[in-house]
């Protein structure tokens, strides 16, 4: 029964801070309320990769420490899930973030990268087409991975 509450517990927290870093992405990468989040995201990363540029042959990090204030969410739900559900529950949500970040970063550099073995995908085409609609026009597709989250938001454009 424990695996079963981890797994799930695991799997609800990966779709939440998704949610989250889409909120935070719509919210705080687009609007100068953090400057260094604003500046990290919306001229650092969307003036190198551009319309015009939207892949290279390496990936440029430009937005890593931006990442820190994504720790502010993150600690905060973790403390309450500590003391509402215990440790147990608190690695499994965890391991949730955990997941989402990593995956979520992932796919992102390879969305810029011209030659990545994820290409040969056609989920991959789809999300990478989706995320370069966001470099187009910075008013749709916020989410990074779950761009089902965008349509929640009304601000999902297909490409």
């Amino acid at each position: 029964m424990n695996i079963l509450i981890f797994l799930t517990v695991a799997v609800l927290s990966y779709y939440l801070m998704a949610f989250v870093q889409t909120i935070l992405h719509k919210d705080y990468g687009h609007r100068n309320r953090i400057v260094r989040v604003f500046k990290a995201h919306a001229i650092g990363h969307h003036g190198l990769y551009n319309k015009n540029n939207l892949r290279t042959e390496t990936f440029e990090d430009l937005e890593s420490h931006a990442l820190n204030y994504y720790g502010i969410p993150i600690a905060a739900i973790a403390v309450l899930t500590w003391v509402l559900f215990g440790p147990l529950v608190m690695t499994a949500h965890l391991v949730g973030v955990f997941a989402t970040f990593r995956w979520h970063i992932y796919l992102h550099k390879h969305y810029h990268l011209r030659r990545t073995p994820l290409e040969r995908f056609a989920w991959f085409r789809k999300k990478r087409a989706l995320h370069f609609v966001h470099h187009e026009d910075a008013r749709f597709n916020f989410a990074v991975v779950e761009f089902w989250m965008d349509d929640l938001l009304g601000t999902r454009k297909e490409a």
